[in-house]
């Protein structure tokens, strides 16, 4: 009795212990020629109270090339109708971001394009950026607290926690997607929850209300996709001026995955 007990309970901790394995070695499957495009609908204070504009982003994965000695993905994205484009070097083995290309356009030409290193890499949720997480993700219920980090040019108080997503909240979140018009392609593998915050900790030797806003991003991955299926950017500040209140200023859901024709 003893000997079945002892591998009925080894048998559970192992059906516990698969959804973390599974969440600690996911990272995003990229091929050259994969493409997707995304609907963000973000909050425009010049149309009023609640108002949102919507504006969709297509990427591809153009390529694989070395930045210094380690490949790297190159994403190319731009908006919907636009021509000037950012091509984000995106490194294979640690998904750090250590190049960013900008081509911009005047007058209907496209300038030359400038390059921009990043030998320290970027993550995190901060604008202008694609956001990723530190991939592969971490083990479910590991939070890293906010850690200072450098990055080229600034410093920023950082932290990332990552868990198997709630089917209900999957669902709500995306049939959200479909009631907006964005028309989100349904996953068939597992979806990872990642919620990650900047600025949430100032240093203790600072003033005590040393931007005490928290930026954070909260994000759907799935195993069968690309890329994230929805993010949502949410802004936690004294807007009331005694206590944090949240105000959510983007959503974002993916609207189409493809694979270029060879």
């Amino acid at each position: 009795m003893r000997r079945k007990s002892a591998v009925v309970s080894f048998a559970l901790a192992v059906a516990v212990l698969v959804p973390s394995l599974s969440l600690a070695q996911y990272a995003p499957k990229w091929h050259v020629g994969d493409w997707w495009a995304t609907r963000t609908f973000e909050r425009w204070s010049d149309l009023g109270s609640g108002g949102w504009a919507s504006q969709d982003m297509q990427y591809r994965v153009v390529g694989i090339e070395k930045v210094g000695k380690r490949d790297c993905f190159a994403v190319e994205t731009r908006y919907l109708g636009c021509r000037a484009t950012d091509v984000f070097y995106v490194r294979a083995d640690d998904w750090l971001i250590v190049r960013h290309v900008v081509t911009t356009e005047f007058n209907r030409k496209l300038r030359p394009p400038i390059v921009r290193d990043c030998p320290l890499g970027q993550y995190g949720p901060f604008s202008g950026e694609p956001r990723l997480p530190r991939f592969p993700l971490q083990p479910a219920g590991t939070d890293t607290a906010f850690k200072y980090k450098r990055f080229n040019g600034y410093s920023a108080w950082l932290r990332e926690v990552s868990d198997v997503a709630d089917s209900s909240l999957v669902n709500r979140l995306l049939s959200a997607g479909d009631s907006a018009g964005a028309l989100v392609p349904r996953h068939s593998g597992s979806v990872y929850r990642v919620r990650s915050e900047v600025n949430g900790n100032p240093e203790p030797s600072g003033p005590q209300d040393a931007d005490m806003r928290i930026d954070q991003s909260l994000q759907l991955w799935s195993d069968d996709l690309p890329w994230r299926v929805y993010e949502e950017l949410v802004q936690y500040d004294k807007y009331d001026g005694t206590k944090l209140g949240r105000r959510v200023v983007e959503r974002t859901w993916l609207i189409a995955v493809g694979q270029a024709e060879k």
